[in-house]
């Protein structure tokens, strides 16, 4: 299989990495993996980014981002591990897509991070739920993700902590809208369980960046939620769950109908345990959904002060 070329950047930006295996292979449409190299904390966070098949082509468009935001069973620990963050969600339908236009069925099989000794990390307690990363992804969503938006896939290292740092992902975003004819009118954020919960934090970080919220089997600050009301949400959770319960969903719903908030959907999958994203995320109507939406104020290209951030490299 013959890998893509990179897109090309200025000097200043990243190199593409070697991710040290296979898995993020492909011939249809670029998906390298770079590090961050900017941010606001003495860590920054290796990131995949994948473009319509057009951009290099439409050099006069800009287009839709989405940020997608993985779960803690798809982190990293040790060495090479950023083939955890590919088993679900965006990245998943990027390698499907692939698949499909090599004339493949639109699936994936990628093994779980070796400390889980073959054990899925996202079957409840208890339980005994089927790991999904293999199930196919739509052609239709494959071909609307793939081809409408950019998409940011950081790669979260257990090393550095537990859960999203709103502060590097701010930093991260304000170096791709620089890189990347990213419209800063559609920027969208997507995630699930930890992810979730990341989708929200961030937005109430820097609730004047996003064009939509998706936030899956996740929870929030339901205190703060007057911040994000006038955001465009559509909520997932499965009534299943015993992971994160279905009640940390209920909650910001909840909240958010109570300040007011212009447009919260809401889907509850009644067959669902942990694993509802797979449902959500094989449903082309949230991409059609996210297509839809943009800011009325055009959005911002850069959150935090030059000031606030460092050289990773440096502190390092």
């Amino acid at each position: 299989m013959e890998l893509m070329d990179a897109p090309n950047h200025t000097s200043h930006d990243p190199k593409p990495l070697d991710p040290g295996h296979p898995y993020s292979r492909t011939t249809h449409i670029p998906f390298p993996l770079y590090r961050q190299i900017v941010s606001a904390a003495p860590y920054g966070y290796d990131y995949f980014v994948s473009l319509p098949p057009s951009y290099n082509s439409s050099t006069d468009r800009s287009y839709p981002l989405i940020l997608f935001l993985h779960g803690s069973g798809e982190s990293k620990r040790g060495k090479d591990e950023t083939y955890a963050a590919l088993r679900h969600g965006i990245p998943k339908i990027i390698l499907c897509y692939d698949k499909l236009k090599s004339g493949e069925e639109p699936r994936i099989d990628i093994p779980l991070a070796g400390r889980f000794k073959g054990q899925n990390p996202n079957k409840g307690k208890g339980r005994n739920d089927a790991d999904l990363s293999t199930k196919p992804v739509p052609e239709e969503v494959c071909k609307i993700v793939a081809e409408e938006f950019i998409t940011v896939t950081p790669v979260l290292d257990m090393n550095d902590g537990y859960g999203w740092n709103a502060s590097v992902l701010t930093s991260l975003l304000d170096t791709i809208m620089s890189q990347y004819r990213a419209d800063p009118a559609r920027v969208h954020v997507t995630g699930f369980s930890m992810g979730g919960y990341g989708t929200w934090d961030l937005a109430l970080h820097t609730p004047d960046r996003f064009a939509t919220l998706s936030p899956v089997c996740g929870g929030g600050d339901k205190l703060r939620v007057s911040l994000i009301k006038d955001i465009p949400q559509w909520v997932h959770h499965g009534e299943l769950d015993d992971i994160v319960p279905i009640g940390a969903s209920e909650e910001m719903v909840k909240a958010l109908n109570a300040v007011g908030a212009k447009e919260v959907k809401f889907s509850r999958y009644p067959d669902a345990a942990h694993d509802s994203w797979t449902e959500a995320y094989n449903n082309p109507e949230l991409w059609r959904w996210m297509l839809d939406h943009k800011r009325a104020d055009g959005g911002r290209k850069v959150e935090l002060p030059e000031d606030d951030k460092v050289d990773v490299e440096l502190v390092k």
